[in-house]
């Protein structure tokens, strides 16, 4: 017997989505440092700059910094980088932007009190419960890609699987022809090198139907930086803040903290590391480009003093994303926070993990939340079935930013007093009008008893995300997208390949 398709409908999956909306988080910020620490923060990242500075591996960087009157040291590459450069940054690098996909109505904002998701992006392998676990394929990031788009509460791209079955020099082309047919949601580039980027930022000018030069006059993807913590650029990280500032496109300037291995075992070290990185690479940015936009990425956390794996999920990380909020709003920037989780599985540790990045970013006024749906292993893998369980974790926390209307007809005091003390409200004409959008139905938990669960198979949570991921794909539709600017896009993937593609510098 054939072994069943993956994605055939093994059952009906009740898939419960709320519609595609602008998100914003009305709650009050949380402070867990005092507004004297945030200073004192902020004054140790000057003196880390002024005074040890950040290694950078460009000379072309070098140079721009000593134009602006940084102290270059050419015997080790180090930038000693003045308050005066910071501060000038800082007051060009702007509070907010909007990102336009070549689909307008799927534009998301960032900054102020919005909140954004994004799919995971990254990781090298893949899981699910039907074919195990995996190298990432182009089949693979495609199946992703298309769940990214089914998806409401994933607002924006990630990557979602490296695709390891196409040859290095040509993959980023294939990948961002996936992502720009596949969904028409903000699309990502990685930067991995100067003609990637120039690669990626053209295909993505062709969907929205403009030239390069165009596209650069209005945002339209986004990617990460992340530093070689302690205190170091390398050469594509370099690369990326300058190109894509010279593009006027966001970076997303992320230092890879870990408390006790890359920078001292105190949380206030590693953020005041966290900081001078993040500055270092506001000022580059502007000093390219004024004006360039540019987010505090706040990923920071303590390693695990018995595995030295990062402890993604765990009440370090969430202190380091509550005071990274703090110092986002200092600089006037935009925070990037993440879906972070170091289980290996899609278990209950992973659900809590994942449950305490969301709501601390949620808590740190997080604008975009990185990962947000699929993360696993610490970022090695992305899971199915992870993906849809997050999708619940964030559209609960979505949910809860909603107004609650407040007035006589919600007080609903007459019908209180027809039903009288001892009543119930079942049958009323408002439980009845309103039983498919009272409250909150979830995605993926369930409220039956257990005869009923029992009854119904018995399926834990990953089990029944399983056919929800499988029903997702089996019911997805491919965006619309102009005939004219599809081919135009296959020409220049196919024109770049016969040019030799892009191979890593």
């Amino acid at each position: 017997m054939r072994p069943a398709s993956p994605h055939r409908r093994r059952r009906a999956a009740d898939i419960v989505q709320q519609p595609w909306m602008a998100l914003r988080n009305p709650l009050p910020r949380a402070r867990l440092i005092s507004d004297d620490e945030v200073e004192a923060l902020h004054q140790a990242a000057l003196t880390i700059l002024e005074t040890i500075g950040i290694r950078c591996a460009v000379k072309e960087a070098r140079d721009i910094f000593a134009r602006a009157g940084a102290l270059i040291d050419e015997s080790d590459g180090r930038v000693r980088v003045g308050r005066d450069i910071i501060e000038a940054a800082l007051q060009t690098a702007p509070s907010g932007l909007t990102l336009t996909p070549r689909n307008p109505h799927r534009a998301v904002r960032l900054g102020h009190d919005d909140f954004t998701t994004a799919a995971v992006l990254g990781p090298p392998n893949c899981a699910d419960l039907v074919r195990g676990r995996r190298s990432g394929s182009l089949a693979d990031l495609t199946e992703l890609l298309k769940l990214t788009q089914f998806f409401n509460i994933v607002q924006m791209n990630g990557w979602p699987v490296e695709p390891l079955d196409i040859e290095v020099r040509h993959r980023h082309l294939d990948a961002a022809f996936a992502m720009l047919t596949v969904t028409d949601k903000v699309p990502y580039v990685f930067c991995q090198s100067r003609q990637r980027i120039e690669d990626v930022l053209t295909l993505c000018a062709i969907a929205r139907g403009e030239t390069l030069e165009e596209f650069g006059q209005r945002p339209g993807v986004f990617s990460i930086i992340n530093t070689n913590t302690p205190l170091q650029y390398d050469v594509p990280m370099t690369i990326g803040v300058m190109d894509m500032a010279r593009h006027g496109q966001p970076t997303l300037i992320t230092p890879f903290v870990m408390a006790g291995a890359s920078t001292p075992a105190t949380i206030a070290s590693a953020m005041a590391v966290t900081c001078a990185e993040i500055l270092f690479g506001v000022a580059l940015a502007q000093l390219v480009r004024p004006g360039a936009p540019v987010l505090f990425g706040c990923a920071s956390k303590n390693v695990d003093m018995k595995t030295g794996a990062p402890a993604y999920g765990l009440a370090e990380m969430m202190r380091c994303t509550i005071i990274g909020g703090q110092m986002a709003r200092r600089y006037g920037l935009p925070l990037r926070s993440s879906n972070f989780s170091a289980s290996n599985i899609p278990d209950f540790a992973s659900g809590y993990e994942s449950a305490n990045a969301v709501q601390s970013a949620m808590a740190a006024g997080a604008n975009l939340l990185m990962h947000a749906a699929g993360w696993v292993e610490g970022g090695l893998c992305t899971s199915y079935e992870k993906f849809v369980l997050d999708c619940e974790i964030v559209q609960s926390i979505a949910h809860i930013m909603q107004p609650v209307p407040i007035n006589a007809d919600t007080l609903a005091l007459d019908e209180l007093a027809d039903v009288g003390p001892g009543g119930h409200f079942f049958g009323s004409p408002r439980t009845l009008e309103t039983v498919e959008t009272a409250f909150y139905r979830p995605l993926v938990s369930t409220t039956q008893n257990y005869g009923a669960w029992v009854e119904a198979g018995a399926k834990d949570a990953a089990q029944r995300a399983t056919g929800i991921w499988q029903e997702a794909l089996a019911t997805y539709t491919e965006p619309p997208l102009d005939p004219a600017i599809r081919e135009e896009l296959v020409s220049f993937v196919a024109h770049r390949k016969e040019q030799g593609g892009a191979p890593i510098d």
